[in-house]
């Protein structure tokens, strides 16, 4: 399959979604937060603490992102088959793994649904750029990343790169932005938050004392994904 076609996919995922769901961003911003960060480029090697490649399960990081993580790919029409279940995002299973030597390891979720509110992965329109984001692969361990980067792209600009297997190794978290066009029943841009690796102890910036986490293996906060951000 051709990446133009690839690129196509998450967008009418997104579109999909929304008439089925009825999403709206409650509370969430709009159109979505300004573009800031430098993209990341060259070789990014998985770090010195490299442990074998294993598909994503669970993605966490600040103001509320916690989600399980599951493999997905595309339906008969093109769309990405993310699941519904808000507190679940889906792993764009032809890219890279969780730990892989190269390649995006593409993450996305659901924002909201007009039923119950706001999910996990609306945290991405606030969570800031040098925050530390983990995502524990199907055998436990975890990998950490840096956010270095967000993008705002309308729908049929999405980079093909981000469902790349190849170029240097980097975490991409996705999710729908505003405005939402009622008239076709979807939001018109995408939201991309862009992520290097970096060792699993390492501090960052922008790390709260209570996201130093260790233990990944509990389930989400149902009160807190249903009540939104926090």
């Amino acid at each position: 399959m051709a990446r133009h076609r690839l690129a196509a996919l998450l967008t009418t995922g997104c579109g999909l979604s929304a008439v089925a769901a009825g999403w709206l961003l409650w509370g969430a911003p709009q159109p979505g937060p300004a573009d800031a960060g430098s993209l990341p480029a060259g070789v990014h090697s998985p770090t010195s603490h490299t442990t074998a490649a294993s598909p994503p399960t669970r993605v966490r990081g600040p103001n509320g992102l916690d989600a399980a993580v599951v493999p997905v790919a595309a339906l008969g029409d093109g769309a990405l088959a993310l699941p519904e279940d808000l507190r679940t995002g889906g792993w764009w299973a032809l890219g890279a793994a969780a730990g892989s030597s190269e390649g995006t390891v593409l993450i996305a979720g659901h924002a909201d649904t007009r039923a119950d509110g706001l999910g996990p992965f609306a945290a991405l329109h606030r969570i800031p750029l040098d925050a530390r984001v983990e995502v524990t692969g199907a055998d436990d361990q975890v990998r950490a990343y840096r956010l270095t980067a967000r993008r705002t792209y309308r729908r049929e600009q999405l980079p093909t790169d981000l469902f790349a297997g190849d170029g240097p190794h980097r975490l991409v978290l996705v999710t729908c932005a505003g405005p939402y066009d009622r008239a076709v029943g979807r939001y018109q841009r995408n939201l991309v938050l862009y992520a290097t690796p970096i060792e699993p102890n390492a501090r960052v910036a922008n790390e709260p004392p209570a996201l130093a986490y260790g233990n990944l293996s509990s389930g989400p906060n149902p009160a807190r994904t249903r009540s939104g951000l926090g």
